[in-house]
């Protein structure tokens, strides 16, 4: 019997791993398609709940100042008369709000002749001690608020604000913020402004932390490298917080925001501009720092502030990906597994052609009793072989009548 280059179950294989492949390319892409966009959405989704996280938590922090501000107003208007007790009330705000770093009275220009022009009693939290708070009282020979825009603007509109962020040279230039609302005396006209500050400082040592926490389970280092960050800035887009400190009041927002596949970045930031509640997401994606990136934002109550998240597109790309690889691998995997047991049950399935073919050639060499192989089954192989034992015999019957009477010929010769 010649020998064969290939076999029919390993021909059969190979068509069969062919369309299998077909198969498993056509499902992986119909399943990493779903999955992948379903987790698109979903982290998507995920990233702008923690920007509204980190919203919430910083409303929670300017509205404490709110809080402990407003609930010394009353106190303050009924002992207007009583000066000396307003550095104890100074006292009570810093102490009460653990974020504000100094709380000031500053009086309109010679309420109390007696103190000289001005007068304005503060409290400060020691920057090196925070448990250490110091109180005094600043008259004329210390700073001349009386022509400075914080002060007149909240006295001639009578309403409480947050000032612009600045830095203030007391904290040795740290960035702080202010809350300020005017005194009334008994006329109810305003005569002070009363005013608490917190550090921009720790609003971005804040963020950077939560931006930590929440990508520490990032499932790759591409993510890691492609994190969301957290701001919080201006309506106007200058950054209030940023890890590059350099940058804090300094830049804008805005300059580093381009459109990508016709995303609309004019509307997006009029929207921020004016506080509207927003969200771009889905399909619409934006080049920020050149990189594409999903925006999120949401104003914060009490400030003309802005809580943004910016999410690259790569990060919650490679995150659906990696959801969708455990599906894939199954698909994949279960290919395989499918191909192994096809190729074993086509090999079982032909292994009694092989004997059918050495009885064939045994046949050649005049041998019409090789055995041949059991068929349990009645299907094709069986019929093969019950043809083939009827041609064993048929050929064998011949072949001894054709002997007999070749035998007999040489008799009679």
């Amino acid at each position: 019997m010649k020998k064969i280059k290939t076999t029919i179950a390993k021909r059969v294989t190979r068509i069969v791993s062919v369309w299998l492949c077909i198969i498993t390319l056509v499902l992986s892409y119909f399943v990493y398609n779903n999955i992948s966009q379903a987790t698109r959405h979903y982290f998507a989704d995920s990233y702008r709940n923690r920007m509204l996280v980190t919203y919430e938590y910083t409303r929670r922090v300017t509205s404490d100042v709110y809080v402990s501000v407003t609930n010394n107003i009353y106190y303050l208007e009924h002992s207007l008369d009583r000066p000396d007790s307003h550095k104890e009330v100074m006292e009570r705000i810093v102490r009460s709000g653990t974020r504000v770093t100094c709380s000031s009275i500053s009086f309109i220009e010679d309420y109390y002749p007696q103190k000289g022009h001005r007068l304005c009693s503060f409290a400060w939290r020691n920057p090196t001690q925070p448990d250490v708070i110091r109180t005094e009282d600043l008259c004329d020979a210390g700073m001349n608020y009386l022509d400075d825009d914080w002060f007149n603007s909240v006295i001639k509109s009578d309403s409480a604000k947050w000032s612009e962020p600045y830095y203030e040279g007391f904290f040795e230039t740290k960035p702080v913020a202010s809350y300020m609302v005017p005194i009334h005396d008994g006329e109810g006209r305003p005569v002070a402004v009363l005013s608490a500050d917190i550090s921009l400082d720790w609003l971005t040592n804040k963020l950077i932390e939560s931006d930590s926490t929440t990508n520490v389970y990032a499932p790759s280092v591409l993510i890691q490298k492609n994190k969301p960050v957290n701001y919080i800035i201006k309506q106007d887009g200058t950054f209030i917080t940023h890890e590059d400190s350099k940058r804090i009041l300094k830049d804008n927002f805005y300059n580093y925001l381009e459109a990508c596949d016709g995303s609309d970045v004019k509307g997006l930031t009029e929207a921020m501009k004016k506080g509207i509640m927003g969200k771009s997401e889905g399909s619409e994606k934006f080049i920020f720092e050149g990189k594409e990136c999903y925006v999120f934002y949401a104003p914060v109550k009490y400030t003309d502030w802005l809580i943004v998240s910016v999410a690259p597109s790569r990060a919650v790309e490679m995150a659906g990906f990696f959801h969708s690889l455990p599906y894939l691998g199954f698909i994949i995997g279960a290919m395989l597994a499918l191909l192994l047991v096809c190729y074993f049950c086509i090999k079982r399935a032909t292994a009694p052609l092989q004997q059918l073919a050495a009885a064939a050639d045994d046949m050649t060499d005049n041998k019409f009793h090789s055995p041949l192989p059991d068929a349990n089954q009645r299907d094709e192989i069986y019929q093969m072989r019950d043809a083939f034992e009827k041609l064993q015999y048929s050929l064998s019957h011949h072949f001894n009548e054709m002997k007999a009477a070749n035998k007999g010929a040489k008799t009679e010769q």
